[in-house]
């Protein structure tokens, strides 16, 4: 009798068809299906980590720490301009220095920006020169990366357009940084104190808290702004402005809060000789490193959000070659085989028969 099969109902579709069905999906499938912003995270970190965020984040950060010292001796090379023409500005900076810095600490520091004075001239020129340099080439890697995150081709337009847009981007960046260091500097450090006594707030109670989260919201206001620029304005491409502002705010809040942490450490760190020496440029470096990666997440958030999804251009597929090859199939192959052989047989045999019958004439 021969063996029956009937089909899974589960497995059955409306026209009573059996098909086979995916299997089961997992925890994450499942947590994505069912909450978006879930699903949004998801796609930001596919988006980050197939374009290379992390490698784009430790490079950003060396030209960024290459750009440094350019930058620091352009600074000190104007501040000597300006000390060298106010002698009463200079020997108050020098008190100030003295009284800061212990024993001869304060004199290799004074010393420093004597020979700044000195030779303001030359640093200006060679400060000058590699900050542009440096600055500019950190700025086209910024961009780059940022791009990337957008998936979009960094190295498309005109040479000296982009050159002139990244110095323009430089300049801004330069200043937004230092607004956004300096209000959590300020906030954090003993100044906002004195302010209060000098104008009498300095004994009435929770004000200290009260500076403290206006410093707070401040700085995380200037954030928002620093990072709404840079992705608003880095990628080669049209930004939808509610993408852009909800990656400002995520980058605003976790910029405020890798600061708090980097002012905190930085002020331990400089207590001890060894954190003295090489606390800052391994702090610097630590949240420089931070912050890009910070900026290359948000944009991954700002690129795969559904109003930029929609505006993104989807490349066209690579043309398809097919190219046809006269192949036989396993199956196939055993069965033409035996017909051109008794196909040959046959015309053999054809052949055999007609050769006897002309013997026999």
């Amino acid at each position: 009798m021969a063996t029956r099969t009937a089909p899974d109902d589960r497995n059955t579709d409306e026209y009573g068809i059996e098909r086979i069905r995916e299997d089961e999906p997992g925890f994450v499938d499942k947590m994505r299906d069912k909450y978006e912003w879930f699903d949004h995270i998801m796609r930001m970190q596919e988006r980050f980590g197939s374009k290379g965020g992390n490698q784009l984040s430790a490079g950003i950060t060396y030209f960024s720490v290459l750009s440094i010292f350019p930058i620091a001796m352009l600074a000190f090379a104007t501040m000597g301009f300006v000390l060298a023409g106010n002698p009463d500005l200079l020997a108050r900076v020098q008190e100030e220095i003295t009284g800061a810095f212990d024993g001869d600490v304060g004199e290799t520091v004074n010393s420093i920006v004597e020979s700044a004075i000195e030779q303001r001239g030359t640093v200006l020129g060679i400060g000058g020169l590699t900050a542009l340099w440096a600055g500019l080439n950190w700025m086209n890697n910024l961009r780059f990366g940022v791009s990337r995150m957008w998936a979009l081709d960094p190295t498309e337009g005109n040479f000296v357009v982009k050159k002139i847009n990244d110095l323009i981007a430089l300049v801004i960046l330069l200043l937004a940084l230092v607004l956004a260091f300096g209000i959590t500097a300020v906030g954090a450090s003993g100044a906002t104190q004195t302010l209060l006594d000098w104008v009498g707030l300095g004994d009435v109670p929770g004000i200290s808290i009260i500076t403290w989260v206006v410093a707070l919201v401040v700085g995380i206001l200037a954030n928002f702004l620093v990072f709404f620029w840079l992705i608003k304005f880095l990628p080669r491409t049209k930004v939808p402005m509610k993408s852009a502002i909800q990656g400002a705010l995520i980058g605003a809040i976790i910029f405020e809060v890798v600061k708090q942490l980097a002012s905190v450490l930085a002020s331990n760190a400089l207590s001890n000789p060894a954190g003295a020496t090489f606390g800052p440029i391994i702090g610097i470096m630590v949240v420089l490193y931070l912050v890009w990666r910070i900026l290359m997440y948000c944009s991954a958030w700002s690129a795969t959000s559904e109003e930029s999804l929609r505006l993104a251009v989807v490349p066209a597929p690579e043309p398809a070659v097919i190219r046809v090859r006269n192949e036989l199939s396993p199956e196939v192959a055993p069965v033409d085989a035996a017909r051109n052989v008794g196909i040959g047989v046959a015309v053999g045999a054809v052949a055999a028969g007609a050769l006897a019958f002309l013997q026999k004439k």
